[in-house]
């Protein structure tokens, strides 16, 4: 089978990390996979997995007159390339990609639902926009892949696609790389003071990821735990921002900005708390990476993560862009080591029982092969 997976101009995350896995088993049992995708790091790694990476022109990451063109090169692409199947990723990549496809001939077309442009905060006239939008695309697409339950249920509930139509496949990672990590090593490398309490969180520095309620929890958090420090790895266009958040908050000495790391194993296992303050996600990497490296966690009550943390047995969960409930919460696991202990062994647990990336490329691939053989309802997936 000859194949494009479009993933369309974002940075290198867990998306990309999901994709990856998936393109790989399908380049082993002998595919032929192409990648969309503008950013360098990410075609490194797809082109060292054997894919073919190509960069569509003018792509820019808020919806523009100009996304004509990248447009009009993927229905290029697809027609002078005749792929048999197109695989598509991102709100705009999904848009962009599946109407491309489909106007090239393409003759099987699936949309992978990471997480949709809209979420539980949007302005109810702006939701229904974009559902307006997502119908038109699943229009063109033979199968949505939805990453969690509760994305699947909202793409019935808008009428986006039938509910056959739509199947539900958990995201998963290579558990394995989180074992064996030595943590007094780990905090060595990253200079971690013995004593030093290490709440610790992995993102993309956009409104998106919450980081800036984390900074205003750690006012309180510090005020019981000076030894406290908020860690956190990533970059984005509101580190500024939040350098200055810190600063006014006087808690500046409490927090480090890493920037982008690529030692993500090492990094969770120096962690005493790894902290998720997202408003919305799809089903998030960074989250399954800390269950995997048996981290306690605290994490926003949102769309995704209610899939992944049960409150009170293998993470707290806490009300979104509420530094209050979110100090709380972080100064219970800190001031209680064997509570802490308890939600780390079950994190760990959960993650070797639901998001093991060979489960998740198994059901991927079985749900590719359905809709190329013209029965996605043969998947043998969770439909309802």
């Amino acid at each position: 089978m000859k194949a494009l997976q479009v993933l369309g101009g974002g940075a290198w995350g867990g998306g990309s990390v999901v994709v990856l896995a998936i393109t790989r088993a399908m380049i082993a049992r002998g595919d032929e996979v192409w990648v969309a995708t503008l950013d360098g790091e990410t075609i490194a790694h797809f082109e060292a997995a054997g894919a073919k990476a190509v960069r569509p022109p003018l792509w820019l990451r808020p919806i523009n007159p100009l996304d004509v063109v990248p447009f009009l090169y993927l229905w290029w692409i697809c027609l002078r390339r005749r792929f048999d199947f197109v695989a598509t990723h991102t709100s705009k990549g999904g848009f962009l990609g599946r109407l491309a496809a489909r106007l090239a001939g393409v003759p099987h077309i699936v949309h992978h639902v990471h997480g949709f442009a809209f979420h539980q905060f949007t302005n109810p006239a702006v939701l229904r926009v974009y559902a307006f939008l997502e119908r038109l695309a699943g229009r063109c697409a033979d199968l949505l892949i939805t990453v969690g339950e509760q994305h699947r249920q909202t793409a019935i509930e808008l009428g986006i696609k039938r509910a056959d139509a739509i199947r539900t496949v958990l995201n998963g990672i290579d558990i394995d790389k989180f074992q064996g990590v030595s943590r007094a090593q780990a905090r060595r490398q990253f200079g971690f003071a013995n004593g030093e309490l290490i709440i610790g969180s992995a993102g993309r520095l956009a409104e998106q990821k919450g980081f800036i309620y984390a900074i205003r929890a750690m006012q309180m958090v510090a005020a019981r735990f000076p030894q406290a420090r908020l860690v956190i790895a990533g970059e984005g266009p509101l580190e500024a921002g939040l350098r200055a958040e810190a600063e006014a908050l006087g808690v500046s000495r409490h927090i480090t900005f890493l920037g982008f790391r690529r030692d993500v194993s090492a990094l969770l296992t120096a962690m005493d708390i790894f902290v998720h303050p997202s408003l919305w996600e799809g089903l998030s990497i960074s989250l399954m990476e800390a269950m995997a490296a048996a981290r306690p966690i605290v994490a926003s009550d949102i769309w995704g993560n209610r899939e992944m943390i049960h409150d009170g047995s293998n993470g707290l969960l806490v009300e979104p862009a509420n530094p209050a409930a979110l100090a709380e919460a972080l100064c219970r696991v800190l001031g209680d080591s064997g509570f802490a202990a308890e939600l780390a062994r079950e994190a760990r647990h959960t993650a070797e029982t639901d998001f093991t990336e060979p489960r998740m490329v198994e059901e991927n691939l079985r749900a590719y092969d359905a809709a190329v053989s013209g029965r996605p309802n043969s998947a043998g997936l969770q439909t309802a």
